[in-house]
């Protein structure tokens, strides 16, 4: 369990933040800048907070209002840099074996567990200049977690690796945190990377929480403009609540027309109010031209592609649609883009379809 509560002035902007996770991983994510690494910074003990707290367990790390701090060595608190820091002049397994205390017949038992553990098995002799980027990182992992942390803290870990060994070395973590449930806070400003790992999200903006909960809250239900552009949301409108509906909101928007949506639940909203509501790109419907509309009658939109962009097993389609001009992006897999023949200059019907679609209270 870790509990922190710090703030610390910073030149451009206030870095406040106030966490309580068990043993569960938490993506901290947001753009360069915002404070994500100064975060974990002070809850490692490396950077001295103005003033806060941070709990890990029962024992007190740092409380500014006692004069509590513990000095780094002693807080059990594993730190794995971008740069992975390993000793040039020792092997893998001495450099795993570095942070391990007791006798040597228990620890070589540990090292050789980890090292299994990393696939890093007949590597054992090698020196890091001998290792490629995944391998670098595996051991620096494997010698973090030797010391046996209360905590563990990820800066952007795989940020200098290709994709291929990105992916892999996720899918480990994952496999790790189930072997090892340590408390793990992990930094990031890779989107897939933040919905892949984190079950529990925390957004960071410009020093602060903007929003935190799990994946499901954080990516499909924004609580800001800003949370909505940094999880990919990107098609983001405004207009004026107009009426209600049942358990829908009516939306009037100045270029698409009146927008029905689901009203979100406990939040009330008065006729001429400003609204915001989003929808995720990959949860707009592109609508086939031979098919009747049948159920989806919601939402009709007339657009013409202006752009598509390929990504790997998707395609990025820009539009337009009303006299504005307003833009929308649409994700599709390649087969949907192929079967419809979508390309720039056709014009298609979609469906922002009600209940994808999130008002931003």
């Amino acid at each position: 369990m870790l509990e922190i509560s710090l703030k610390k002035q910073l030149e451009d902007f206030e870095v406040g933040v106030d966490l309580r996770l068990d043993e569960e991983l938490l993506v901290l994510f947001g753009p360069s800048g915002a404070g994500k690494t100064m975060i974990l910074k002070m809850i490692s003990g490396i950077v001295k907070p103005d003033n806060g707290r941070v709990v890990s367990g029962s024992e007190v790390l740092f409380d500014s209002t006692s004069r509590v701090n513990v000095p780094v060595r002693n807080r059990k608190v594993g730190y794995l840099f971008q740069d992975y820091a390993l000793f040039p002049h020792m092997t893998v397994e001495e450099n795993i074996a570095y942070g391990i205390e007791g006798p040597k017949a228990s620890a070589g038992k540990k090292v050789s567990e980890l090292m299994g553990l990393m696939r890093l098995a007949g590597l054992e002799k090698r020196y890091p200049h001998e290792l490629s980027g995944g391998q670098k990182q595996r051991t620096a992992l494997a010698r973090t977690l030797a010391a046996e942390p209360s905590v563990l803290l990820l800066d952007e870990p795989f940020s200098a690796l290709d994709y291929q060994v990105r992916e892999k070395l996720r899918a480990d973590l994952l496999n790790i945190h189930r072997i090892y449930p340590i408390t793990t806070v992990l930094v990031t400003h890779d989107l897939e990377e933040a919905f892949m790992l984190g079950k529990k999200i925390a957004v960071i903006n410009n020093g602060s929480i903007e929003q935190s909960g799990t994946r499901e809250d954080v990516f499909y239900r924004p609580k800001t403009r800003n949370v909505a552009r940094f999880m990919g949301v990107r098609n983001i409108f405004a207009g004026i609540a107009s009426g209600l509906e049942d358990s829908n909101i009516l939306i009037d928007t100045p270029d698409i027309g009146v927008i029905k949506a689901p009203r979100p639940p406990g939040v009330q909203f008065s006729p001429g109010q400003d609204v915001s509501f989003c929808i995720r790109p990959e949860e707009i419907l592109v609508i086939r031209p031979d098919r009747v509309l049948g159920k989806v009658q919601d939402n009709i939109l007339e657009c013409d592609i202006t752009g598509a962009i390929g990504k790997g097993s998707t395609h990025i389609l820009y539009l337009e649609t009303g006299q504005g001009r307003t833009p929308l992006k649409v994700e599709l897999p390649n087969f949907v883009v192929r079967k419809l023949e979508l390309a720039v200059g056709r014009q298609v019907k979609v469906s922002l379809k009600k209940e994808n679609i999130w008002v931003i209270a």
